[in-house]
């Protein structure tokens, strides 16, 4: 009965024992899983820091590339800014070059028509008057027909009255070479009969009466001539007019001085008569021209 008890408590012991190692076995292989599983999230926990990790260097990379190219950026703005500056101070700089060269050629060229001017007045100065002496006292083909050369001069002209018989005489006095060589610098000369009636107004220069710069020299083709024996031409009744810069008449060509006005009344002058001669100074030619002025009361 004993020996049976021992043998039941023997067969326990082992079942129990065996009880114990398979017990543990299957706890061995959780470990080996859990470790398994460890390694392994472990493994994935390094791999997503990793990630994280690159994710964050991508980031880094992106704000700093946009930062660089937002340098740039500025950087190409501040040249073109700097480009346009400099550009633009050039050209200021060209434009204010340009106005003083331009104002110097003015002056230039102001002072070279002031010279030719003067010159006119210094060939003119102490010569003969050409028509000094009474037409009718000269053999007329002597005195204005000259061998080559030719030259028809006219009035064109209107006259405006009013009806206290004064007024003006309106008009252009035309100059042609109807010859075959060219003529050059034509002084016309106005011939008034009464001589006080000699007044003669329109587009012609007069150093008296216009203030000498660019701008008016540049509107008249005309001058008076003031020198001395012009003044005492005056006197008896004679204007004198001359080019203000060189003139030159080509065969077939016209020279005209346009919108002249006499003004005149008929208590003060009577009857009026005018009459013109042209004196080319450079090939000593005159002509008179071919009809004159006239007013009968």
């Amino acid at each position: 009965m004993h020996s049976q008890k021992e043998r039941l408590s023997y067969d326990r012991l082992i079942a129990r024992a065996q009880f114990y190692q398979e017990k543990s076995l299957e706890l061995e292989k959780k470990l080996v899983f859990a470790e398994e599983l460890i390694e392994k999230l472990e493994k994935e926990a390094a791999d997503s820091s990793k990630d994280t990790e690159i994710q964050a260097l991508e980031a880094e990379r992106v704000r700093l590339t946009e930062e660089v190219a937002h340098l740039k950026n500025e950087l190409g703005q501040a040249k073109s800014i700097d480009y346009d500056k400099r550009a633009a101070d050039y050209e200021a700089l060209l434009a204010e070059v340009q106005k003083e060269i331009n104002d110097k050629e003015n002056k230039l060229d102001l002072s070279q028509q002031k010279i030719r001017a003067l010159e006119k007045k210094l060939s003119l100065q102490g010569r003969p008057d050409p028509f000094m002496k009474k037409a009718e006292e000269d053999e007329e083909e002597n005195i204005f027909v000259k061998k080559d050369y030719e030259c028809l001069c006219l009035f064109d002209y209107s006259i405006i009255m009013n009806e206290n018989q004064s007024g003006f005489i309106k008009g252009s006095f035309i100059i042609e070479n109807t010859g075959l060589i060219t003529l050059q610098n034509p002084s016309v000369c106005l011939r008034f009969n009464p001589g006080e009636a000699n007044v003669l107004k329109g587009k012609i220069y007069s150093s008296e009466n216009h203030e000498v710069n660019q701008d008016n020299l540049a509107n008249f083709h005309w001058m008076f001539i003031d020198n001395d024996w012009a003044q005492e031409a005056k006197e008896r009744g004679e204007i004198w007019i001359c080019p203000i810069r060189e003139m030159i008449i080509e065969p077939g060509e016209k020279s005209v001085i346009q919108d002249y006005q006499i003004p005149f009344k008929k208590e003060v002058i009577g009857n009026l008569t005018v009459e013109a001669f042209v004196f080319f100074n450079k090939q000593q030619y005159k002509v008179k021209a071919a009809n004159h002025i006239s007013i009968n009361f």
